[in-house]
């Protein structure tokens, strides 16, 4: 059985891109930079916990969802490209992160932690975190799986890259002191360029599957070049 390390290492990157665990740490501290640091871990925990639970049943079952709905998956492509595609912009344009939200106190740390993750679930988990991005990767990646070894592998990327983001916003707060918001900005635009990438190779694969002649013509610089060695 040959394991395909590429596509586990393009979803990994298509995942990390599209998360941005370092882009998002505004918006987190914007949401929870009012409660104590043990509050945030517990909602840290509950947001990444429900992101990867949503993430895990597109990616095993999103391929028979489509075959439900008589989706073809090259359309899929084209349709979840241009999700994608809107997904980066919003980044590279600095729309990803405007939102606002506050409320009181609780009584606990746990009661806090579950009144703020009901609060902040939309936008944070939906459709930040499991949003049309990410869900429409799981679902394209995973039409690519062939075997039980491919889908428990990119299951465990999905888990990998929602460990990341919690770790990262448990010691947000060391982040938040030291680094300058800039920063932030800096590596969501980087990133939101490389989520538009990934959704115009989408778009690409499935207009090349919907349209094999038009994609497999010769350009008009390749015509050129070949009439200037003739």
């Amino acid at each position: 059985m040959q394991l395909s390390w590429d596509l586990y290492l393009n979803l990994f990157i298509a995942m990390l891109s599209i998360i941005n665990p370092v882009g998002i740490v505004p918006m987190w501290t914007e949401l929870t930079g009012d409660k104590q640091v043990k509050v945030r871990q517990r909602v840290a925990f509950l947001l990444t916990l429900t992101a990867v639970i949503i993430l895990l049943v597109f990616l095993f079952s999103g391929k028979y969802l489509l075959q439900f709905f008589s989706i073809d998956i090259p359309v899929f492509k084209i349709a979840g490209g241009i999700l994608l595609l809107t997904a980066g912009l919003s980044m590279v344009s600095g729309n990803a992160t405007n939102l606002k939200n506050r409320e009181e106190d609780g009584e606990s740390v746990f009661i806090v932690a579950k009144k703020r993750f009901k609060k902040i679930m939309v936008p944070m988990v939906i459709p930040r975190l499991a949003g049309p991005g990410s869900i429409t990767t799981v679902i394209l990646y995973g039409s690519k799986g062939e075997s039980l070894a491919d889908y428990g592998i990119m299951g465990a990327v999905a888990i990998i890259t929602m460990f990341i983001l919690f770790m990262v916003f448990t010691f947000s707060h060391h982040i938040e002191k030291r680094v300058d918001n800039i920063i932030f900005v800096i590596f969501t635009r980087l990133f939101g360029i490389i989520v538009t990438a990934i959704a115009l190779q989408f778009m690409l694969e499935g207009l090349g599957e919907v349209f094999p002649n038009w994609m497999e013509g010769v350009s008009e610089i390749e015509k050129s070049e070949e009439s200037t060695k003739n």
